[in-house]
């Protein structure tokens, strides 16, 4: 007989045995690499609000040019009535006076501290008989008419109309129409300054028309009869 050879291994087991533990310097590393791995994350998580400073320093070394200066507003292709004399340029007189639709002090602004309202499109008139009727209409680019209390679309304006039975103008005798805010519509407008009503009033009616246009105001003075063709004088321009 055979003798019987070495005992065979249970292969039923219960587990396999545990690994033998790491030596101490390959557990040091080991730790040694969490540890950078949990600085790495938070170095990472903190990244946006670190570079937020270096992003504005940087923004602040970087020259942006500013946007181009808007061009003034000049009145173009000038038409006026017959025989109306334009005055161009402004010439200082002293201080401003009230109601009398003249850049008195040459600072662009008609009548300033009368009670008039003003903008960067400013017309006026004034004339000296209480008696006569003279009316200012003012038509923007699409035609409309500035009216008392009611901005046309462009937003034009009358704030004064002259002369009332009420009597509220006492005898200063001014119209005013003036752009209530934002830019000026570009295109044609047409100013007409209208005798409607001599009364006891005697011809001609002298009236000084004044428009303010951007920074610079204009000036010119008007004859007006009634016949039909003295009774009304225009002016009209492009922007």
């Amino acid at each position: 007989m055979r003798s019987p050879g070495p005992p065979r291994r249970d292969r039923r087991a219960r587990g396999a045995a545990p690994p033998p533990p790491a030596p101490r310097g390959l557990r040091a590393r080991l730790a040694a690499t969490r540890a950078a791995l949990g600085g790495l994350r938070a170095a990472l998580a903190l990244l946006p609000r670190a570079a937020a400073p270096f992003a504005l320093l940087l923004a602040g070394c970087i020259e942006v040019p500013p946007p181009p200066p808007r061009p003034p507003l000049e009145p173009k292709d000038l038409k006026v009535s017959e025989g109306v004399g334009l005055e161009i340029a402004c010439t200082p007189t002293g201080v401003e006076l009230c109601f009398d639709a003249h850049d008195n002090n040459c600072n662009g602004v008609i009548d300033e501290g009368c009670g008039l309202h003003t903008g960067i499109l400013q017309f006026t008139i004034a004339w000296e008989e209480p008696e006569a009727d003279v009316d200012l209409n003012v038509y923007d680019p699409t035609g409309e008419l500035a009216r008392v209390g009611e901005p046309t679309a462009s937003g034009l304006m009358k704030d004064r109309d002259c002369p009332r039975v009420s009597g509220e103008c006492q005898e200063q005798n001014v119209e005013n129409v003036f752009l209530t805010e934002g830019e000026p519509a570009r295109g044609r407008y047409r100013v007409v300054v209208r005798l409607d009503k001599l009364n006891d009033a005697t011809a001609p009616i002298r009236v000084r028309l004044s428009a303010r246009i951007g920074q610079r105001s204009y000036s010119m003075a008007l004859d007006l009869s009634p016949s039909a063709a003295t009774e009304e004088k225009s002016v009209e321009f492009t922007l």
